[in-house]
């Protein structure tokens, strides 16, 4: 069935219900008109549930259109997923995404819980953990198996930036980062990681705790949240 043949049922749908329940309410006072002048209180009727089956039409579209991405995702979540993830999913042997995968914080495609709303810094994108006593990233296993998982963060408030002092574990497994670089306030590290082998679409968890932090500064541009270290960007990666 074609999309337009289908609109045009629940039109049809739309506009006898409110038909039918015109009818009901109006029954009586039609019947008590003129023979002469009950057809055209019919005709009326008709039009009523036409034009009542049309404004239910437009409150659906404004309010698809109000709808955040977050309740999009929960009413069809298929139209979400990546194509490509899509395609090897439903494939007659689905397969792991190959990787790598890179994830800025401010795509639109960023799963998360605990964290700030993104932000544009002179280095890029940014999200400050902190809104919750952990945050949490949603990111491809890859299949599971020997990963690489790569991050770029950044200390707040001029602290200095000590990876250890911040915990951070993949689907429950602690991960050891070492350096790739570290100017004292933003860096990159890397950890390796094993995964349970998992199947074709499968999500790993990376949760972030730590100490978080109040702006010492003083005066009305004073910072008054509490945050924790940045993050940057992740990427994951077969070892």
């Amino acid at each position: 069935m074609s999309p337009e043949r289908a609109a045009a049922l629940v039109d049809a749908a739309l506009e006898r219900r409110h038909l039918l329940r015109l009818q009901e309410d109006a029954g009586p006072l039609i019947a008590g008109l003129p023979a002469e002048a009950q057809p055209f209180a019919e005709f009326v009727l008709v039009e009523l549930a036409r034009q009542a089956a049309r404004h239910d039409a437009l409150e659906a579209v404004q309010e698809a259109a109000a709808r955040s991405r977050e309740e999009r995702i929960r009413l069809d979540p298929l139209r979400f997923i990546p194509k490509d993830r899509l395609a090897a999913a439903g494939a007659a042997t689905p397969e792991a995404e190959q990787g790598p995968v890179a994830v800025d914080v401010a795509d639109p495609d960023f799963t998360g819980f605990g964290w700030w709303e993104a932000e544009r810094t002179e280095g890029g994108s940014l999200r400050w953990s902190g809104f919750a006593p952990a945050a949490s990233v949603l990111l491809p296993a890859l299949g599971g198996g020997e990963l690489v998982l790569t991050i770029s963060v950044r200390a707040p408030f001029g602290i200095p930036l000590e990876i250890a002092d911040h915990p951070m574990f993949l689907d429950a497994r602690p991960l050891v980062f070492s350096t790739v670089s570290n100017n004292g306030v933003v860096g990159i590290f890397e950890a390796r990681v094993t995964l349970e082998d998992r199947p074709a679409g499968s999500r790993a968890t990376l949760v972030l705790q730590g100490p978080q932090y109040e702006d010492p500064a003083k005066g009305p541009r004073r910072d008054t949240r509490r945050i924790g270290l940045g993050l940057c960007w992740v990427r994951v990666e077969r070892a």
